[in-house]
C-alpha cells in the first residue's frame, strides 16, 4: 500500500490552462518585431555604413532558430498539447503582429526623419550603374531612371510592403518550423502519459 505522500507524487499534475493564441502571439510579436526592426534599420543604415549589412544577414540566418524557440516554448508551456495547426497559426499571428512594429518605424523614418532616402538611394544607384561603363548597366540605369521619374515608392508603400513580406515569409517559415515543433512536443506529451 502506498503512503499518502507517494500517492500524491504519482498523480499527474494538471497542465495549466492554455493562454489564448492572440496573447501568446502578441508577446512573440513584440520580440520578433524588435528583431525585424533591427534588421530593417540595419538594411537602411547599410547604405551609409556597409558593415551593418552583416547584422541583416545575421538576423536572416537566425530567424528560423528564433521562430523555432518561440513556437517550441509555447508548445512546451501548453504541455505538448498544441496541434500542428495551432502552432502554425500562432506563428502566423506572431509574424503579423511583429510586422506592424518595423512598418511603423520605416514609415516614420521615411516620412519624417529622412524623407529623401528613397530618391537619394535610387539616384546613387543610377550613378553607380552608369559608372560601371557597360552598356548593360547603362540600360539598367536608364530603365531605373525612367521608373523613378514616373513614380517613387512612398513611405506608405514601403510600410505596406514590409507588412506583406513579413506576413508571407512568416507564414512559410512558421509552416516549416511548426513541423519539428509539433513532432518534438508530441513526444513530450506522450512521455507525460
Amino acid at each position: 500500500m502506498l503512503s499518502t505522500k507517494a500517492q500524491a507524487m504519482s498523480i499527474n499534475t494538471p497542465t495549466p490552462p492554455q493562454r489564448p493564441i492572440l496573447t501568446r502571439a502578441a508577446e512573440n510579436g513584440v520580440r520578433l518585431g524588435t528583431v525585424i526592426s533591427v534588421m530593417v534599420l540595419s538594411m537602411g543604415l547599410a547604405t551609409v555604413f556597409q558593415p551593418l549589412v552583416l547584422l541583416l544577414w545575421g538576423g536572416t540566418i537566425a530567424m528560423p532558430f528564433i521562430t523555432y524557440r518561440m513556437l517550441r516554448r509555447s508548445a512546451v508551456t501548453a504541455g505538448g498539447s498544441l496541434s500542428f495547426p495551432e502552432i502554425w497559426a500562432e506563428g502566423i499571428a506572431s509574424f503579423f503582429l511583429a510586422s506592424l512594429i518595423p512598418a511603423a518605424i520605416a514609415y516614420i523614418c521615411l516620412r519624417f526623419v529622412v524623407p529623401t532616402f528613397i530618391a537619394d538611394t535610387v539616384a546613387d544607384s543610377i550613378s553607380a550603374l552608369e559608372a560601371m561603363g557597360s552598356q548593360e548597366f547603362e540600360n539598367i540605369a536608364e530603365t531605373l531612371s525612367r521608373a523613378s521619374a514616373a513614380k517613387m515608392p512612398t513611405a506608405t508603400d514601403v510600410a505596406a510592403n514590409l507588412i506583406s513580406f513579413n506576413i508571407f515569409a512568416g507564414t512559410v517559415l512558421s509552416f516549416v518550423v511548426a513541423v519539428p515543433v509539433a513532432l518534438t512536443t508530441r513526444r513530450l506529451s506522450a512521455k507525460k502519459e
